[in-house]
């Protein structure tokens, strides 16, 4: 890993600050040359908060320059995304901006670190941008713990909220559902018991601490799920037919039952199984 990796991502944070030194021009580029940055990971902003920048720029402007990067047929905008949405409402047909010419990998951390220093990210887009860490800056979970100050075990726990189905993510990102709600639910394998519990914790008014005893109680059930009918079905007319059907075979809360009328017929169950007496090996 580079030297510029190494280093600790608010170093990153403070060296690419909107300040510019007098070799750098601010120049005013056509919005419709701007492209997201592909590994931006915030994905959702507030329409309202974004209204009221778009309102302060119809008076005042864009006061403060976006920060682009060149790329095919326009520029890669690195920061001021907000800015930027907030002019398109604004019906702006140019922004102030710098360019900055970053090597892709050098773009990836800076978008993704900047994104990680906002207070408003929400735990599904932190979730995004620590995965985009890792898997571009090929990070474990441990190191990128340590570069931006959290636990090896609070990475993983976030990146698992990710596991969640769409739709839960969805109701997480709509404030349906609380971020406690989602961390409890993210443990869980079953995609289908995740569903079926969300909708409990809606129509119940489940609080974390209620679903989370749910959740105990359901791991301790793990190993007496129901079987399904047709393995059920499947399993009795396999264990009858080797048993020559001379017994009554039932499943019943996932337990095999072979029931025997007296000693005899037990007798010769046993001799089925090779157990019993020598003459019925």
């Amino acid at each position: 890993m580079s030297n510029k990796l190494g280093r600790n991502f608010n170093d990153l944070i403070k060296e690419n600050q909107i300040e510019h030194s007098d070799e750098e021009k601010i120049v005013m580029i056509d919005i419709r040359k701007i492209r997201p940055n592909p590994v931006q990971p915030r994905k959702s902003f507030n329409r309202e908060s974004l209204d009221e920048l778009a309102s302060s720029i119809r008076e005042h402007g864009v006061i403060q320059p976006v920060i682009l990067k060149p790329g095919s047929n326009g520029y890669i905008l690195v920061a001021g995304e907000r800015r930027v949405r907030a002019a398109k409402i604004a019906e702006l047909t140019q922004v102030p901006a710098i360019i900055r010419d970053y090597n892709s990998i050098y773009l990836a951390e800076l978008a993704i670190m900047e994104n990680l220093q906002r207070e408003d990210l929400s735990s599904i887009e932190e979730a995004l941008a620590f995965k985009n860490a890792i898997d571009i800056l090929k990070l474990t979970h441990e190191e990128l713990g340590t570069k931006i100050g959290k636990s090896r075990s609070y990475v993983t726990n976030v990146i698992g909220l990710l596991n969640l189905p769409a739709s839960v993510i969805d109701l997480v990102n709509g404030g349906k559902i609380s971020m406690g709600h989602a961390r409890s639910l993210s443990k869980l394998k079953d995609q289908k018991e995740i569903v079926l519990l969300v909708e409990r914790i809606i129509l119940e008014n489940l609080t974390v601490r209620e679903l989370e005893n749910i959740i105990r109680q359901h791991k301790k059930n793990d190993d007496y799920k129901t079987i399904s009918k047709d393995l059920r079905d499947y399993t009795i007319n396999r264990v009858s037919t080797y048993l020559d059907n001379e017994f009554d075979v039932k499943i019943n809360k996932n337990t095999l039952r072979i029931s025997v009328k007296n000693e005899t017929e037990m007798t010769k169950l046993l001799s089925y199984f090779s157990v019993g007496d020598e003459t019925n090996e």
